[in-house]
């Protein structure tokens, strides 16, 4: 929770539409300097001035609009930046090149569990139950 003059300096700096994007979304307001953005657009911002453990945060491509918290997730996350959001890394991807992504395999996406793409099996068995439909006798 943000103290009321912080609050208000956030809202200064941010702007009406950022300020309650970023209310919304993390439950706080926060003015920093644009470290990098992904490949898949989000952008990462560090504020040293901050206390430990709210020095690095991120903002997902996804959190486009006012209602649209539930599209972004920690699995949006590759593993370069996650590096460096959680302290394993001192310098971000953008400076630092020895943290890269690998180059065997596929490409990186979000886990998709829960969603409309996500994966589904198919089965080949046979089910072991019928399922049961009463049958309904008109009465006399």
């Amino acid at each position: 929770m943000s103290s009321f003059p912080r609050t208000v300096k956030g809202f200064l700096s941010l702007g009406p539409s950022r300020f309650m994007r970023q209310l919304n979304n993390i439950g706080d307001t926060k003015v920093g300097t644009l470290v990098g953005t992904d490949k898949f657009g989000n952008q990462y911002f560090e504020n040293l001035k901050e206390s430990y453990g709210r020095t690095r945060w991120i903002q997902f491509a996804k959190e486009d609009s006012f209602f649209s918290r539930a599209e972004a997730n920690a699995s949006q996350v590759p593993a370069e930046w996650h590096g460096w959001l959680h302290r394993m890394l001192d310098a971000p991807p953008t400076v630092d090149k020895t943290m890269v992504a690998p180059k065997w395999g596929v490409e990186y996406t979000e886990n998709l569990t829960g969603s409309p793409k996500a994966y589904k099996s198919y089965n080949t068995t046979r089910p072991k139950f019928q399922a049961w439909t009463p049958k309904v006798a008109q009465r006399a």
